[in-house]
This record gives structure tokens, sequence and C-alpha cells, in this order.
């Protein structure tokens, strides 16, 4: 029963093998604090510091607390209490590896190593003792550590977006194995080269590393499979590890290379060889090897794809339902660390059988059991997620949520051809904003017990727990004639009372072990519990439209792809493939809903789009003078991908500006509001997040915050849960966090740039200055605008307004980008980051980030994961961010603007921004200047 936690101390020790993946040179590596050593070295701070950090982790603000016990453990280290720094070096570790902080994990591996002396003593335990007669006889499956390193290390850049370094790691393993001439070391950086292309676009590279690679691992899996016929455990054990780790690899990345070159006869011949043998070790080794016997469901599921390509739409479902029978084997993949090494994606098939049936039985008219099948696909991947024991790791979620969201492409188009409109915005809002709507929701401040109550209602319900028992309990079949010599054999089960005895279980190892809190906590994506939150109805989307009297705009584009995620190749490539292929856009569909409840939609067939709308958004912008990767401005004469420059006059800038209005307000203009107060909330989707609505021009060379009053959600269901908030905030504090030019931190920018000093911005000190004078509050500058400070006050805040630099790069490294730039002390760095920020229970009813592309971040299939997500998921209701690097000077007027408008003359916050913005594009024309910013959230 306490399967989840039982081998948690080996799973400390598993960590230490297996973060070599994650480690290079580990030997020329110190471990860095991201924040300032206190000077006190003394036991008693060390003690203090780890009070500290132990509390913010039970409240989980996981980011703060991590520091205060980086802090502990170095005074530790310097005062010689190795016991107590090793005590909190494991915790770190399972915080780190859990919430997939890797950096964090990889500077903490020699302190690691250090204070677990027995971890290096059991990875020579564990080897295999190898003769030099074994040798021969017996090839060895290690690879060379350092190229393992070098893949590894290729492989974390990859999912970082560092192309270029993961390159050159890959590149570096290749001649490091081509040095050491052994095949297992060339077939692996092979198809990492392989794969890096393939995710890259570059099909023909992509087959220039893989297909030797192939022909490598044929001779290879031939060699160990004749040896393996000898019975022998460790020739058995090199055969399946050749098949796991390289052999079916490497078929299924050629065949996909083939399918995205749009060539599925050529896939087809490499699913099938697959496919064999597949079969063969089913046939010849069902019951050996329980770790390796996974039937592979993938090779079914391959097949299905490459029949669907090929318009076979009989063989495509018929492949499809045999993933789903084959997905059904207990004897699946079994995991020998139980749940604490649950996968990314490791629903082992079902969840893509149903998609993969869904889209072929699409094809066969067969609509009604199409949108069954999808409905089942999408049920069984939210399940999946909502169960995994990884939501801590932002990362692994939405890898688990991308698979989702895809299916509700399927299943929109699936109910549009049915006339089902309604029902497809339903689907749309299933597909979008889930995770952050469940860490908007989760409960907070919860004891103990709650939590870890909260965990088991989570992983299980009473049939559930009864039917995992029933699996350890198997039916004894009695022999005729001895019945009377047996007790009944038939399985009875009490799931409530097994389940209640699980929570006393896991309480009782919780009281004792810190560690089980970590472990606990990593089920949820705010580290605190679960969130009950379900996807909301066609009745209830009226609803929310009702309740705010406002018209709402929703988006969808719509793609068509077969590509899935699967366990197993992320497990083999470390899962860098989640935005790998996201098909041809096809579609692009609109619902409004008036403030009466009444939907309508329209679509739009994309084939007949001159242009991509990602290349329209990226393009529009860029002729406007932003680059989205590092805010700044682009030189006057740029050229664009697309051969046109930016123009000073800003004319190319309108015409694309034009051309968006023309896709995205045109095919609705009928349907939105004539009175410009009236409020049009928009839920973009995809790229369309990037794009600055106040800003899109008709025909009549009217700007749309002209003719609107503008509003943005990441989806309605986040639009009601902002209500909901808001709802429940008294409104009877006045107090207001102003900030206005801190003194600036120094920063490591990317590329391993030389620490530098941000820029003073002597704008935003003016602009806050005015913003406190209007708001009555204290107005944070210089050195008074420090980290320590700001957070102490922002719990108390009901306006927040930060006027500074904004970053996009994750500094916390937990997965959110984003950060804000506050003076530094000697307890931390000065930079506010997003991680921080969702730990945080604010009551604030407006927050206002004056600052640079601080409502940029990664668009996921969850929407945009940065600093504005963070602050709704911390419990702010209303908040304004920037699309790009603003103006300091023109900001500064528009914000004082707004504040006047909305203290002084009681507009809403919607209202207030408008008309700020009316105003300061009467001084200042350049739409730069005053369209950058965006109202997310509530208007009141």
């Amino acid at each position: 029963m306490k399967k989840q936690y039982k081998n948690a101390k080996f799973f400390l020790t598993f960590l230490a093998l297996f973060t070599v993946i994650f480690t290079s040179s580990l030997s020329l590596l110190s471990f860095q604090l991201p924040v300032a050593i206190a000077q006190n070295n003394t036991k008693a701070e060390a003690d203090r510091l780890r009070q500290q950090g132990e509390k913010q982790l039970e409240a989980g603000q996981y980011t703060q607390g991590t520091e205060s016990l980086e802090q502990a453990m170095m005074i530790y280290r310097r005062i010689r209490d190795t016991e107590s720094a090793k005590n909190i070096v494991d915790r770190l570790y399972l915080i780190y590896y859990t919430r997939g902080a890797y950096d964090k994990l990889k500077k903490l591996q020699p302190i690691f190593t250090e204070l677990n002396p027995n971890a290096e003593q059991t990875k020579t335990e564990l080897e295999p003792q190898v003769t030099e007669e074994k040798e021969k006889s017996a090839p060895q499956f290690e690879l060379n550590p350092q190229v393992e390193e070098l893949i590894a290390q290729g492989f974390l850049q990859q999912s970082k977006q560092d192309y270029v370094g993961a390159k050159a790691y890959f590149e570096q393993a290749f001649s490091q194995a081509k040095a050491i001439g052994k095949e297992p070391e060339k077939i692996a950086a092979l198809k990492a080269l392989g794969t890096f292309y393939l995710y890259q676009g570059d099909y023909i590279n992509a087959l220039a590393n893989l297909e030797p690679a192939e022909h490598l691992s044929a001779a290879r899996y031939q060699a160990t499979e004749k040896e393996s016929a000898s019975g022998d455990i460790q020739k058995m054990s090199n055969y399946f590890l050749e098949i796991l780790y390289h052999r079916l690899p490497i078929l299924f990345l050629i065949g996909e290379t083939y399918l995205q070159q749009k060539n599925p006869s050529k896939a087809l011949t490499y699913f099938q060889e697959a496919d064999k043998i597949v079969s063969k070790i089913d046939k010849d080794y069902k019951n050996s090897f329980q770790f390796y016997n996974s039937k592979f469901v993938y090779s079914s599921l391959y097949t299905s794809r490459a029949y669907y390509s090929l318009g076979k739409y009989d063989l495509a479902l018929s492949h499809a339902r045999k993933a789903i029978e084959e997905a059904k084997s207990p004897n699946n993949f079994t995991n020998p660390f139980g749940d604490l090494l649950t996968s990314p994606v490791l629903d082992l098939g079902d969840g893509h059988g149903h998609v993969l049936a869904g889209i072929a039985l699409e094809k066969l008219g067969k609509l009604e059991q199409a949108e069954k099948e999808l409905r089942q696909a999408i049920q069984i991947f939210e399940t999946n997620r909502k169960t995994s024991a990884s939501q801590a790791n932002i990362h692994n979620n939405l890898d688990l949520f991308d698979n989702q969201v895809r299916a509700t492409y399927h299943l929109q188009r699936v109910l549009l051809a049915q006339n089902k409109s309604e029902e497809a915005l339903a689907a749309s809002e299933w597909g979008r904003g889930r995770i952050l709507v469940e860490a908007a929701t989760a409960p907070r401040e919860l004891t103990l017990k709650e939590k870890v109550d909260a965990f088991v209602d989570t992983q299980y319900t009473s049939e559930s727990i009864c039917k995992e028992q029933e699996s350890l309990h198997p039916e004894v079949n009695v022999p005729k004639g001895m019945e009377h010599i047996f007790v009944s054999s038939k399985f009875e089960c009490d799931g409530e009372a097994l389940i209640q005895e699980l929570k006393k279980s896991y309480l009782e190892e919780a009281q004792k072990s810190p560690e089980m809190l970590d472990y606990l906590t990593a089920t949820t994506p705010t580290n605190t519990a679960p969130s009950n939150i379900q996807p909301l109805k066609v009745e209830q989307l009226k609803q929310i439209a009702q309740s705010h009297q406002a018209t709402i705009v929703e988006y969808s584009i719509i793609s068509e792809t077969t590509f899935f995620h699967p366990g197993y190749l992320s497990l083999v490539n470390y899962g860098v493939n989640r935005n790998a292929f996201p098909g041809e856009e096809k579609k692009l569909v609109i619902w409004v809903i008036k403030p009466t409840g009444e939907i309508k939609f329209r679509q739009i067939d994309l084939k007949n789009q001159k242009i991509p709308i990602k290349d329209l958004v990226t393009n529009t912008r860029k002729t406007m003078g932003l680059d989205r990767s590092i805010g700044v401005f682009l030189k006057p004469d740029a050229e664009l991908p697309d051969g046109s420059t930016r123009n000073a006059s800003e004319v190319q800038a309108k015409e694309k500006l034009k051309q968006l209005h023309e896709l995205l307000i045109e095919p609705i203009a009928d349907l939105l509001p004539s009175n410009p107060e009236a409020k049009v909330v928009f839920v973009p989707h995809k790229e369309l997040f990037l794009v600055p609505f106040a800003a899109l021009i008709d025909s009549k060379e009217k700007y749309l915050i002209e003719k609107h009053t503008i509003i943005t959600a990441p989806s309605i269901q986040a639009l009601d849960v902002t209500r909901q908030k808001r709802q429940k905030q008294t409104g009877k504090s006045k107090f207001a966090v102003v900030v206005g030019n801190p003194t600036m931190p120094t920063i490591k920018l990317p590329n391993n740039q030389s620490p530098t000093q941000l820029n003073n911005l002597p704008g935003a000190e003016r602009e806050g200055k005015e913003v406190a004078q209007l708001l009555n509050a204290e107005f944070l500058t210089g050195n008074k605008a420090t980290k320590a400070e700001v957070l102490k006050q922002l719990p108390n805040a009901r306006y927040i307004h930060l006027a500074t630099h904004g970053l996009l790069e994750d500094f916390a490294s937990f997965g959110i980008p984003g950060a804000v730039a506050l003076a530094p002390s000697n307890q931390d760095n000065g930079l506010l980051t997003s991680s921080e920020i969702q730990e945080l229970n604010l009551q604030a009813e407006l927050a206002v980030l004056s600052a640079c592309d601080t409502g940029g971040g990664n668009i996921t299939g969850d929407g945009v994961v940065g600093l504005s997500r963070a602050l709704i998921v911390a419990g702010v209701p209303s908040i304004v961010v920037s699309l790009w690097s603003v103006p300091d000077a023109p900001t500064a007027e528009l914000m004082g603007e707004f504040y006047r408008n909305f203290q002084e003359r009681k507009l809403d916050k919607a209202q207030a921004l408008r008309q700020a913005m009316l105003e300061t594009m009467k001084t200042h024309p350049n739409l730069v200047d005053w369209a950058g910013f965006t109202l997310i959230g509530q208007s009141k």
C-alpha cells in the first residue's frame, strides 16, 4: 500500500546514479548559491535558516524554502556539521529532481557525492562484474560515461531551447565515440544527432545520422539475440537493453522522419520491422524480465498513424484498437521503483489509441463513434495527469497536458462536423488553461493531515484501490474434489477502510520524515494540495458571460496532426519532444458569447491564408520594431523573414495589423457591441497571446481600442476564477506597494555573457513617484526597494505597482520563466521570480507590472507560462502587463493617466486603461508607445 514511499531511501541513492545524465565534468564544478551567504557562520544561524526553510516548504513556498536550506547547508559544511548538511542535501536532491530543477540539481551533485560516499560504492556494487572472458562473449551495454554525459547535456540544452549548445554537445559526443571506437557509443551519438535534427525539422540530416545508427544497431541486435539464446542472465539483459534503448527507438525515429516527409509507405516498413521485434519478445519472453516486458504498444500506434496517412482508415482503426487492448496488459512496463519514477507520459498507449481510433472513425464517416473515442482519450489524459506524481514539475505537467490539448483539437473538429458548435466551445476550454485554473484554485494553508488526505483522495477511489489490491491477490484455482480443504478464494474488499488506513499510514510517515511531505506535494502544481475544479459545461460558459455582462471572444487554431508524445521515447530521449510536429493549421474557429449567453461562431479556412498565423504574428511584431525573445527594438532596416523591413513610418506595421484585423475581427465584427464602453473579453490561442488587440486596425484606419473596451483572459474558466477571487476580497485595505527604479541587480545574461548590472530607469522613478501620490502610498525606490522589503509588504497590499525591468529567463530554475528586478541585499540577488510569486498568497485586487515584456513567457498548450500566470495563481484577479519592451517616458505618462482615471474619475480598470491609451495616443502616436499594455482578468 505504501509503494510511493517505501523505496525513498533507495530512491535517493538511485538519483545519485541517475543524475550522471544531467551532469558533465562534475569535478570542475563548485556549488554556487543563487543568493548571498549570511556572514554569521554559526550553528545557531544555520539552525535558524533551516527552521525558516522548513516552515517555508510547509507553506508551499519551495523557491524561498530551498534558498533558505541552501544557506543553512553551506554553513553546516563550513562548521563541519556533516550530518546536518547531509540531511539537507538529501532533501534538496529529492525536491530538485521531482520538480525538474535540473540546473540546481547539477550544481548540487558534487556536494551530494561528497556527503554520500556510499553512493559511488553502491554504483560499483550494482554494476555487473565483468571478467575479460565474459567481455568477449557478452558485449556490455554500458556506455562510456563521457559520451553519455555529453549526450545528456545536449538533450538538456535542447529542452531549454539552446539549440546551438545542444548541437555542439551532440557533435562532441560523436567525436568522442569515434575516438573510443566502440559501436554502442557510436549508435547512441548518431541517434542523439538524428533526434536533434528530426525535432528541428531538418529531415535530410536526421536520416543522415539515424540510418547509419540503424545499420549498426541491426548488427548488434542480431548478435545479442543470438547470445541471449544461451539463457545467460547477462546476455539476456544485454539483448533487452539493446532493443529498449537502441533498436526500437531508432526504427521509430526513422519512421517518424519519413512520416514528416510525407512518405508514409517508407515509414510503414520501419514500423512493421519494429512490430516484428515486439511480437517476438511477446512470444519468447512473455514471463521473463518483468521490467523489460513491455508489449511496446507504440509499434501499434505508429503503424496506425502510417496507415492513416496512407488513407487506409480501416487498418489504422484496427491497429489503434490493438494498441488499446495491449495497453490493458498488467505486465506492461512495470516500474521497479514504484510511483517515485513515474514517467512524464506513461499512459501506455490507451489514450493515444483512442485518439487514433477517433480520427480513423472520423474519416470513415462515423462521427458519433469518433466523438466517443476522443472524449474517452481526453478523459484518460486528464486522469493520468491529475494522478501523476510529478505535477510540481511544470515541464512534466505540460508534457502530460499537451496530449490532452491535441486530442481536443480533433474533438472540436468532429463536433463542428456534427453542427455541435456549442459543445465544440466546451471542448476548446477542456484543452486550455486547465493547469492554470487548478493551480489558482488549489487549497492553501492546509494542515499536514489535510495535505495527506488530499493526496490519497487524488490517487485513489474505493473502486481503484480495491482493483489494485485484487491484482495482488490472484484467484486460486481449486482442484476439483478438494474444495472442502481450501478457504474461499473470492476476493473481498472494503475500499473506504483501505483508504482510511492508507491516509493514516502516510500521515505517520510524513510526521516522521519531511521528505514525505516533499513527495506528497510534488503531486500538485502548487506544492500544496490538489484542486477539484472540473471542466465547464456549455451552460456554465453562458452563465460566465452573463455574470460579467461582457462579450467573450474565444479563438481556437485547429491543427491536424497524428503525432503523440510517447512515454517510451521520452524516457530514452529525456522528454525533449513536447512541441514537436504541431501539424498544419487547418481552421481558425471563433466563438462569440454575448452578454445574454447566446453563442455564435465563425470558421475560417486557413488553407487559403498566404502565411501561417504564427509567422503573421511574428512579422507584425518585428515590423513594429520588436523582437519577442529579448524585448528590444530592431534597427530600422532589419530584414524580416518575409523579406520586408522595419519602417520608421510604421507603414508596414500598420499593414500587418490590418491583416490581423481582417483575420481575427472582421469575421465577427457584426457580433461585437456597438457601444465603445461595453466590455469585450478576448481569449487568445497559441501565438495570438502576442497580438496587441488594442492596436488592430480596420479598413477605416480605426484602432480597435477606439471602438471597444478590451480585456484578455487565458480561458473562460480562468476569467471566472479571477471573478471568484475578486468577490472574496473585502476591499477594506487601501495599502499599496509602489516600486519605481530600484537599485538594479546584476544578472548573468544568456549565452554565458559576463554579469551585467541592469540599466537605470529614471522614467520609471517619475512614474512610481506619481503613482504613489495617487494611491497615497510609500514610494520604494533605489536601495529601499529591496526584494526582501517588497516580499514583506506584498501579502497585505490591495494595489501592487512595479515600475522596473521585467525579464523573461527562468532564474529560479523551477520551469516558470519571468522575473521582476528589485534591489538586491545580503539576503538575495534582487530578482523576484515567477516561481516565488505564484507561491505567495496575495490579497491584492490589482497588480500592474509596468516593465518590459511582463505579459511574455513560454507559450504552451496551457497558455502563457510567466509572470501574469504566476500572479493569477497567487490570487490577483486583475493584472496589467506589457506585451513588449515598453518605452520609459510614454509609459510613465500612460500609467499616470490610468491611475487618475481609476482613482479620481472612478472608472473601472478596463475603461481606465482604454482612456489612458486614447489620451497617450494623442501625444505619442507611435503605437509602440501606447499599445503595449493589456488588462488580464477582472475590470471591477
